[in-house]
């Protein structure tokens, strides 16, 4: 591989910030180190409240600062990422990470500082301005931070259970419950350790498929969060010379995550593989906190941690409680099987010792060929849950899903497959997302090999890897359907995900875009793209589910008026509705005349919408009710099709049209007059809609619960089941980061989308410029080069220094 850039000790940092159309920063300097200082002050100037809270969040100080928090919430996030030890490993990995990753990290840590320091707390945009836990942070701190996000699907989706976990007690006894798999999945559901708030598509489309057959062309769109600390941060980074790179990068975190240089561009998709595995234990009957593997008892050990408290009155309190733990990993509170006398949870986590994280993105980054970007990942193998998808300038369009996973022997999966078709809760995990194991049964202990980044991981060798001349694409579902027709088979671990398995409707319209053609359909009739198709075909909108079942439903359509019965309020407290008789002639030729596509000017998609979400929630099997054919292995991209013989519309559609009376719309409303960005005000409508529907361009509704900042309200649910909520369909989640790169010409052209900005300031201009600039799909070219970048109309400079 390439030398990286320079880091040699100089006096200071120094770096210039060129800003550009929407605000995008351009930071060029000397070295590696000059360059992320003035990452780390763009950062500050954009997002220092975001990054300050995530940092006291890892720390374990959120309660010091911000009081035990909503039903002790800040006390349990302390608790429990004290007991992760995340801090304390990025602490010790820190003193034996490479020279090259400690450079990156402490410039970015002083950047953020020093504009910190210029302009005060009072003078820090956005939520946070004049508080007093704002402080300058250090390498160290952002290197925590950088490791906490590679436990997004495993330790930090768990925290809440961890902060709880305590052996019985004579009071707990009397009030045990007996495992409940209701509870339990439930439970499973609320967490996020199947990533389902952060998805995406991503293709890449090699030579043989663009037209002109030379070049590549690339298309990234992750799915994630509009508000929190999983947003993105557009950025150009450039040490003259050495390094030339453009994409974006997760907010307080130094280089590029998903972006493009001027040999290679690649994108990420959440890996619908498994992070952690989690293990009941039976437990001695002599103590609680013993447990037995192979029928040989082994202490748990007991960690105190205590965390600092601030009461009303500003004063602090400490808090003390132990965090236990069995050889695998933390002990966890779950609910339908708690800690009991005969049985607990717990789990072991792939990415917690991820020491190469880092290493492997410097390395992406400073990559100068697409050999040496794949060569990264070969080396390092530190990619923590995500697939890749990357195209080379000269059209090699690549696959991987190099996510660290748990490597179970050949004896251990079979057991395990046993347990998938015989245990309950094994197979309520499953459906959930996560791998159940039996932890007193060593045969299910991970099996060390050579190769693997570290003991009890896959090695390189055995993970799912393809390159083709034509496209790859990846859309969450596992690896096993990279392309149309061409499927991706071999003895590959099941905790990398299921093979000869039905795909979601997202992934076959992703693969329905890319391989179709003729007159209607993204690639046209010569069925290549040019770089235009390719991005305008990102946001088609057409919804996979309409095109497979929209007319034979309308074919069903009642003549008459349907009585529906009463529909009860949901658990959660979300109202019902009455019984009723609804008239649906109506609704029926609005789907009728509905092209099947979720626009801001679409009359049926919000109909189509809650028709799916009264299925989803009243038919029998939910969605699978509604097929005639059932999912056949060999024919993926067309199975399951048809609408059942004798399935009746009419209770769904009925309901359907209720929901849209009780929430005062019409029937034919255009969905951009009901979908909009919950953040922005004046509101802007917004096209897309949900992968479940078999969109592409997905977009909806996610709590952003790992935040301090105050969110703004979505509103109350109209029904149950529905997505509805007072004001239509509010949206703080889904595609994010919209980016296709073309290299059919002489140098790279890339159009681009960040659809909440680049600020988090809520008052500055451009915090929702480019959510309108989405809602009108206006996409901005990416300034490159610096022909580009000195003819932009909105072009300021700033030279920033500081001491190292």
């Amino acid at each position: 591989m390439s030398a990286p850039p320079t880091t040699a000790a100089v006096a200071g940092y120094e770096a210039t910030i060129r800003r550009t159309t929407d605000g995008v920063a351009h930071i060029t300097g000397a070295s590696m180190g000059d360059v992320t200082f003035g990452q780390g002050y763009a950062n500050g100037e954009d997002h220092a409240c975001t990054v300050a809270d995530q940092i006291l969040k890892v720390k374990g100080q959120r309660a010091r600062w911000f009081g035990p928090g909503e039903g002790d919430a800040n006390i349990n996030s302390d608790l429990a990422w004290r007991a992760i030890g995340i801090g304390r490993r990025a602490r010790n990995d820190y003193e034996t990470a490479s020279p090259e990753v400690v450079e990156a990290f402490d410039g970015f840590a002083a950047g953020w500082s020093a504009h910190l320091e210029e302009v005060g707390p009072g003078g820090v945009s956005g939520w946070c301005a004049g508080k007093n836990w704002l402080r300058p942070i250090s390498g160290e701190d952002v290197y925590a931070y950088a490791r906490s996000i590679a436990l997004l699907a495993s330790s930090g989706a768990l925290t809440d259970f961890i902060a709880t976990a305590a052996p019985p007690t004579a009071a707990a006894r009397d009030e045990e419950t007996p495992p409940s798999t209701n509870g339990f999945a439930r439970a499973l559901a609320s967490t996020d350790v199947a990533a389902r708030s952060t998805g995406s598509n991503a293709w890449a489309v090699g030579a043989e498929k663009v037209t002109g057959g030379e070049g590549g062309l690339l298309v990234g769109n992750p799915h994630f969060p509009w508000e929190g600390e999983r947003r993105f941060w557009e950025v150009h980074l450039t040490v003259p010379g050495e390094m030339n790179i453009y994409g974006t990068q997760l907010i307080g975190v130094p280089g590029v995550g998903i972006g493009f240089t001027d040999s290679f561009a690649w994108s990420h998709t959440v890996s619908a593989g498994h992070r952690f595995t989690a293990y009941t234990l039976d437990l001695d009957p002599a103590d609680p906190r013993r447990y037995l593997v192979d029928g040989e008892p082994r202490e748990m050990t007991a960690q105190s941690v205590r965390v600092q408290v601030r009461r009303p009155n500003g004063e602090l309190r400490a808090v003390r409680r132990n965090m236990w733990s069995s050889e695998y990993g933390p002990i966890i509170n779950f609910p339908g099987v708690g800690w009991t006398d005969t049985q607990t949870l717990t789990f072991r986590d792939a990415n917690i010792g991820n020491d190469e994280f880092a290493e492997q993105y410097l390395a992406m980054t400073t990559a100068t060929s697409f050999d040496e970007f794949v060569g990264a990942h070969r080396e390092h193998q530190g990619v923590p849950l995500f697939n890749t998808v990357a195209v080379s300038s000269d059209g090699r369009a690549w696959y991987a899903d190099t996510s660290a996973t748990p490597n179970l022997s050949r004896q251990g999966e079979r057991l395990y497959r046993r347990a998938l078709r015989d245990d309950a809760f094994t197979q309520v995990a499953a459906d959930n997302g996560a791998i159940l194991l039996d932890g007193s049964d060593s045969r299910f202990e991970w099996e060390e090999v050579d190769g693997a980044r570290d003991p009890g991981l896959v090695p390189f060798d055995e993970m799912p890897v393809v390159e083709r001349n034509d496209y790859v694409l990846n859309a969450n579902d596992s690896f096993w359907m990279p392309h149309a027709t061409e499927m991706l088979e071999g003895n590959y671990s099941i905790l990398h995900g299921e093979q000869r398995t039905e795909r979601s409707l997202r992934t076959r319209e992703n693969a329905f875009v890319l391989s179709e053609s003729g007159e209607g359909t993204p690639a046209g009739d010569d069925g290549t793209f040019t770089g235009e198709e390719l991005r305008d075909a990102s946001v088609f909108n057409n919804a996979s589910s309409a095109r497979l079942l929209v007319q034979a439903v309308v074919e069903r359509c009642p003549t008459a008026p349907v009585d529906v019965p009463e529909l009860a309020a949901g658990s959660d407290g979300t109202p019902g509705l009455p019984a009723a008789t609804i008239d649906v002639v109506e609704a029926c030729a609005v789907l009728e005349a509905w092209d099947g596509r979720y626009e801001l000017e679409s009359r049926g998609a919000v109909l189509w919408r809650e028709m799916l979400s009264a299925v989803r929630r009243d038919a029998p099997e939910g969605l699978d009710s509604l097929w005639a054919r059932a999912f056949d292995p060999d024919r993926p991209l067309e199975t399951p099709s048809g609408l059942a013989k004798g399935f009746a519309v009419d209770p769904y559609l009925a309901r359907a049209v209720q929901t849209m009376q009780q929430a005062g719309l019409a029937i034919d409303v255009p969905l951009g007059d009901v979908q909009y960005a919950l953040r922005s005000r004046p509101r802007i409508g917004l096209h897309g809609g949900p992968g479940g529907d078999g969109l592409t361009n997905v977009i909806g509704y996610s709590d952003p619960s790992m935040t301090s900042e105050p969110m703004p309200d979505p509103g109350a649910r109209i029904v149950s089941g529905s997505d509805l909520r007072d004001g239509g369909y509010p949206v703080d989640n889904g595609t994010s980061w919209l980016m296709t790169v073309d290299f059919t010409g002489d140098e790279p052209a890339a159009w681009v989308m960040l659809t909440y900005g680049e600020t988090g300031d809520r008052s500055s201009p451009l915090f929702d410029v480019q959510t309108q600039r989405f809602s009108d799909k206006n996409w901005r070219e990416a300034a490159f080069t610096e022909a580009a970048i000195a003819a932009d109309p909105d072009l300021t400079e700033q030279t920033v220094t500081g001491t190292r």
